[in-house]
């Protein structure tokens, strides 16, 4: 444990790193009732807030929370494509208290900056939705079909696109838009989250971006949203276009929606991922949280637990490298 703990403080450099980990060093063991959990769980979000993974993390750890009448902190560790967040997670303590959201596709930065662990080395406690990216617009360009975004490229109106940091799924999205449909964008300008992305196109900052469905659910007022980015469509705007309605064949499905679950530190004892992901259960089965996915459109559904997730963060450390090449992502 000390040598995993002293590469985290030599990696994670400027600021909440070290602060972050003596909160979370602070939690220590339960103190010895034998009871878990009966403490304050610690949320790190590796992403911004306002995100579609910073909401989902947030409705339902605070329900889990609640459930065994503990509180819960959440902190946003944003930075190198999530994982700096990420790198906080490994080195905490594996007390079951601290946990953290995974995007399947969020295996690229663990691909292109080797940050010294690998994903397979994380407990997972369970997954609990699949998430479709969707193309959204500045309101201010007046455009409303997939195909009319990119004439704008084509000629020249508009030149940038958003999402988040190189390595990020979407980045890695936006070069499959550009690569396998000819979306001819100029610049990419990234942002530590959906939420920023949202806020930059809906400012006029940047002509477009992408974003998550929960994320564009959350400012649909604010922003024009185009399509989505999976020939299988969004539960979340159900009549939303799909990119293969403009006659392009699923190229980019591979990359346009995925698995989100929740993990843990290395180490992190087997009974106690047991006792978490039956909470996660329950939570999404809870009143509380089926009536928030019923109000928000957001579809929540146990999808199991660390052995599915594995097999799906795996398919996609090996199946993305294949198609997009990492070197350029760097």
């Amino acid at each position: 444990m000390q040598d995993r703990r002293a590469f985290i403080q030599r990696t994670v450099a400027g600021g909440v790193g070290a602060a972050s980990l003596a909160f979370a060093g602070c939690l220590g063991d339960d103190e010895g009732d034998g009871d878990f959990p009966s403490q304050q769980f610690h949320g790190v979000i590796p992403w911004g807030q306002g995100g579609g993974t910073d909401i989902f993390t947030r409705e339902i750890w605070q329900e889990i929370a609640d459930q065994n009448d503990v509180s819960i902190g959440f902190e946003n560790v944003t930075g190198a494509a999530g994982v700096r967040g990420i790198t906080e997670l490994y080195g905490s303590e594996p007390d079951g208290y601290t946990i953290s959201p995974m995007n399947s596709p969020s295996v690229v930065p663990l691909l292109t900056q080797d940050p010294g662990f690998t994903i397979d080395e994380f407990r997972h406690i369970g997954a609990y939705t699949q998430t479709v990216w969707v193309l959204v617009t500045d309101p201010d360009l007046d455009l409303e079909e997939f195909d009319e975004v990119v004439e704008a490229y084509e000629n020249g109106d508009i030149g940038s696109i958003s999402g988040q940091s190189p390595g990020e799924p979407n980045h890695v999205l936006a070069e499959s838009l550009k690569s396998e449909l000819d979306v001819p964008w100029e610049n990419y300008v990234a942002y530590d989250g959906s939420g920023p992305v949202i806020q930059a196109v809906a400012s006029g900052e940047v002509s477009a971006g992408i974003v998550t469905e929960t994320a564009a659910a959350d400012a649909e007022d604010q922003i024009d949203i185009i399509a989505a980015l999976s020939s299988e469509g969004s539960p979340v705007f159900p009549d939303l276009p799909v990119y293969t309605d403009y006659g392009y064949e699923p190229e980019i499905d591979f990359m346009g929606q995925f698995l989100r679950s929740f993990m843990a530190p290395p180490d992190t004892p087997d009974d106690r991922i047991d006792i978490l992901n039956e909470n996660l259960q329950e939570a999404l089965e809870s009143d509380e949280l089926q009536s928030w996915a019923d109000e928000t459109g957001n579809h929540l559904e146990y999808l199991g637990g660390e052995a599915e997730v594995l097999e799906v963060l795996e398919e996609n450390q090996e199946r993305i490298p294949e198609i997009i090449d990492l070197d350029d992502l760097e």
